[in-house]
């Protein structure tokens, strides 16, 4: 046979399958788009963390400390590494936060890099977007400050704004500059992974505060001896946290790796359904085509040639389609970046990867060829005399068995191209098969589910079973109420209309009963359509109803543990003044009034012991378990007092004492402390710390040393810090001068007034406003689950993709019982009603079972993970069930309008 013969014959079949081709290449399309778009968004996101990791860093050693700040004399190190040649450069800097007005709530405030316009960065120089050939050394003088674009469009500001900025020294006490932006750098090098920065000059943040001795919390390093500067470096600050270049390509290649392959994985489970599809187009395709194949038997054609032919029109397929994909997935890539950069401060450019692009293509060649062999190998073993004669297929268990090993032939292929996109073994044969096991175990409810609406009755005429039936029904339901309201009321629903069914018209039964029973007869096609709904559903309600619970719990913690939405930082001044007018600051009563004064201290030992001796190796990032080094050295650099002498303690409401004893009045002038829950729980110092053990600390100036003695151990939801004394803080606070935090409870309709009196009282002061962390809380979840939905959304889109191929398929197999229906009387509309009916049955179903199992999941992750009681809002509920079979209804209409309009006689005749 000549090869031409087969270009030929493959087109002309699809070109004359019309509407048949056109969903099989839907079903290809939409499994190319979805996973050549996430691979694509995976593949930017990992450019973007990976691709100048150097710059990132900060330089080839990023040295950082929140808790034991490095003073003026650690830096005569650094210049000895620098005059050996053990480095080449370093810049020692602040980071902070800032705000452009008196008050910051958690959406006002900004991060501010105090540095050293001399040395910064030590690696490649920012780009400035304006003025275009702007210095950090020529700009950062007299007050002036640089910002990045994205808090120039955050806050609306521009080159030759001035307002107040209004941060804190390393201490926490308040400051106020009056700067003025004279620069915009773009999000590009150092800042390329961060947002909304401003650059203040060390000089000018030390004019503000000439009191405050100047320390950092950061250094970064560059080196071509990486590995001696580490050593030397780590073993001079064994409580700092050092990162070089290297480790933190690992680390972004981790968390990026778990990003693709999350990506991924979403793809392939959506390439999965569209296969599904494929499947059922070319069975039905094919099946329409027995006489055709039974004629090319008949004339010779073997069946290595009906595999030829039909494999080269399933690859035609699925090439066309992967090239259809693919070209969409590139705008849904844009689409999906888009919506990811808009809710996270990220800079990742739009880059398309061509690999990525033409593997796509492949993949679709490759999905329609493997989803299409079982009904290729089904249809070239058809029997010509079976089919002239009109007679079934024979040795019906032979049949079964080729089914069987052509399924498990089916998933060894598809596990093979999973293994490819993932590249990992094991990882694609856990997610192949775990998902296959999965929706075979579901696919067996369902037959039974099909099974129960296909025999569902719709009596004429009430009848003491049919209530018997219903009322307990209904009564149960009711039940079902107390303990699953979503459900308990669409049930109840569902009961009402078992009764309002019976007073139907007549004409209206008779179309619900059909689509019963159509629903009966295709247990199959409707069990896929069940699976294809319930994936998307479920992941989008699972999304949904655990976003809202954990939403509701955050809200409901922060309501009962926070006694207090403002708080106010202040310095020596500030602190007189404000304590003076206290009761003059509307909303608020002295009584709903608490300060503690607060420090920071280095911390030495514990019994004696080093502390970096306590410390493992390695152990520097925290965990479930583990505070790590940061973590640890944190909650033991910063102290807390009251006035103890004068009976004023830590707040019950606030804090629980776990072990040990509260602190008295007895406790006043003494070094006995509280230590925060986690320090003493979890590694690295559980079993090191206990009650009557001493932690041995420095002040700031490095020369006042205290023993502190741990005589209980409180748990906070919003405390940190040891508490002890006021006496013992100022003994070490810098220049014996702490810093008082107010922390008040303002009714919330006074809340603006008093902060403007605050701002009068205190004007150097540091206020933030907690009012708004609820809102922040509530909009940082709403922006991770959208990222989320919309991933989901794309299984979903090929859930919709299949009941518009078995509705279209199903018009093809019902062209006959049309035409019947049609010479007999009816109407298009009453055969549009019933395949609507049947749709929507089949749509909420799915919707109803994939909600079922979401409040199974969501009930077990409340009472073993969040150790709550999680529930299914009714809105949720309801309006995924009702949204789902609407959007059945919507599709099956779009699919259904022509074919519903046949004329009988067309039909009857063809027939």
């Amino acid at each position: 046979m000549k090869a031409s013969m087969y270009f030929n014959y493959t087109s002309r079949s699809l070109w004359r399958g019309g509407q048949r081709t056109i969903l099989a290449l839907f079903c290809v399309a939409v499994g190319v788009m979805a996973i050549v778009a996430l691979q694509s968004v995976g593949q930017m996101v990992s450019n973007a963390f990976t691709s100048n990791v150097r710059d990132t860093n900060g330089g080839d050693i990023a040295l950082n400390t929140y808790s034991v700040p490095f003073v003026q004399s650690d830096l005569a190190f650094f210049a000895g590494l620098k005059s050996n040649g053990t480095i080449s450069s370093y810049t020692p800097f602040l980071d902070t936060t800032g705000s452009n007005g008196l008050v910051a709530s958690i959406r006002q405030s900004f991060s501010v890099k105090v540095v050293d316009p001399a040395s910064f960065p030590v690696v490649t120089p920012l780009k400035f977007n304006e003025p275009s050939n702007g210095t950090i050394s020529s700009l950062l003088t007299n007050n002036q400050v640089i910002v990045d674009q994205a808090f120039s469009k955050q806050y609306n500001k521009k080159v030759g704004d001035s307002f107040n900025l209004h941060t804190t020294t390393g201490n926490q006490t308040a400051i106020t500059i009056p700067a003025k932006i004279v620069g915009i750098v773009a999000d590009t090098g150092i800042f390329a992974q961060t947002s909304g920065v401003m650059l203040l000059s060390i000089h000018d943040y030390q004019a503000a505060a000439p009191a405050i001795a100047m320390t950092y919390n950061a250094v970064d390093i560059t080196t071509s001896h990486v590995n001696q500067a580490s050593s030397e470096i780590g073993n001079k600050f064994p409580l700092a946290n050092l990162q070089t270049a290297d480790q933190a390509l690992k680390s972004s290649q981790q968390q990026v790796d778990l990003i693709k392959k999350f990506l991924e994985i979403a793809g392939l489970l959506a390439l999965l359904i569209g296969g599904v599809g494929i499947v059922n187009t070319m069975q039905v395709l094919l099946s329409r085509r027995r006489i055709e194949i039974a004629m090319l038997k008949t004339v010779g054609y073997r069946r290595f040639d009906l595999y030829l032919l039909f494999g080269l029109e399933a690859g035609l397929l699925g090439l066309i389609g992967g090239v259809l994909g693919a070209l969409i997935a590139t705008g849904v890539s844009y689409g999906v970046l888009a919506v990811i950069q808009q809710f996270y401060p990220l800079t990742i450019p739009f880059q398309l990867d061509p690999r990525i692009i033409g593997g796509g293509v492949l993949i679709g060649l490759f999905t329609a060829l493997i989803f299409g062999l079982m009904p290729i190998v089904q249809a070239a073993n058809i029997r010509p005399l079976n089919v002239i004669r009109e007679m079934p297929g024979s040795n019906r268990a032979a049949s079964i068995a080729l089914v069987i090993g052509l399924l498990l032939l089916l998933s060894v292929l598809f596990c093979v191209m999973a293994v490819f996109i993932l590249n990992d073994v094991v990882l694609g044969i856990s997610a192949v098969y775990g998902t296959f096991i999965f929706l075979g175990l579901l696919s067996l409810v369902f037959v039974l589910v099909v099974l129960v609406i296909g025999v569902m009755p719709v009596p004429e005429r009430f009848s003491a079973g049919y209530i018997a039936l219903v009322g307990s029904t209904l009564v149960l339901s009711v039940l079902l109420c107390f303990a699953l309201p979503a459900f308990g009321i669409i049930l109840v629903a569902m009961s009402l209309l078992g009764f309002v069914v019976v007073l139907l018209p007549r004409s209206w039964k008779i179309s619900m009963k059909m689509a019963f029973r159509n629903i009966g007869r295709q247990r199959g096609r409707t069990t896929v359509t069940l699976l294809s709904l319930f994936v998307g559903v479920f992941t989008i309600g699972l999304l949904l109803v655990l976003g809202q619970d954990l939403r509701d719990q955050l809200n409901t913690v922060i309501e009962n543990s926070l006694s207090y939405n403002v708080q106010v930082t202040t310095g020596a001044k500030d602190t007189t003044n404000l304590q003076a007018s206290l009761s003059s600051i509307p909303g608020l009563t002295p009584a709903h009034t608490q300060e503690s004064v607060q420090t920071s201290v280095v911390p030495v030992s514990i019994d004696e012991k080093p502390l970096f001796s306590l410390f493992p190796k390695g152990n520097t990032q925290p965990s479930f378990s583990s505070l790590g080094l940061v973590g640890a050295t944190y909650y033991l650099s910063n102290l807390g007092g009251y006035d103890l002498a004068h009976n004023q303690f830590p707040d019950k409401k606030t804090i629980t004492i776990t072990d040990g004893r509260n602190l008295n009045a007895s406790d006043a002038g003494t070094n006995n402390i509280l230590l925060g829950w986690s320090v003493f729980h979890l590694d690295p110092l559980k079993g090191h710390i206990k009650i009557g053990s001493t932690i041995t600390v420095l002040g700031q100036d490095r020369k006042t040393t205290r023993t502190l003695t741990v005589v209980g151990v409180y748990r906070s939801s919003n405390g940190t810090a040891m508490l002890t004394s006021t006496d013992l803080v100022t003994a070490l606070a810098p220049g014996g001068a702490p810093t008082t935090i107010f922390y008040m409870k303002i009714d919330s309709d006074k809340v603006g007034s008093a902060l403007n009196k605050i701002g009068q009282v205190a004007p150097d002061a540091a206020v933030f406003n907690l009012a708004g962390l609820t809102e922040y809380i509530d909009q940082a979840l709403n922006d991770v689950l959208e990222v989320l939905i919309l991933i989901a959304s794309l299984s979903l889109l090929a859930g919709v993709i299949i009941i518009a191929n078995a509705v279209a398929l199903a018009m093809l197999e019902r062209r006959r019982e049309l035409g019947i229906l049609k010479s007999v009387g009816y109407t298009s509309k009453t055969i549009l009603g019933e395949v609507l009916i049947e749709n929507g049955v089949v749509g909420g179903t799915g919707a109803l079972l994939a909600m079922l199992l979401v409040t199974f999941i969501t009930s077990l992750l409340g009472h073993f993970v969040f150790k709550s009681n999680f529930g299914v809002s009714w809105y949720i509920a309801i309006g995924l069930i009702a949204g789902i079979a609407l959007l059945a209804m919507i599709t099956a209409t779009l699919v259904a309008w022509g074919a519903v309009r046949v004329r009988p006689l067309e039909v009857l005749r063809y027939e």
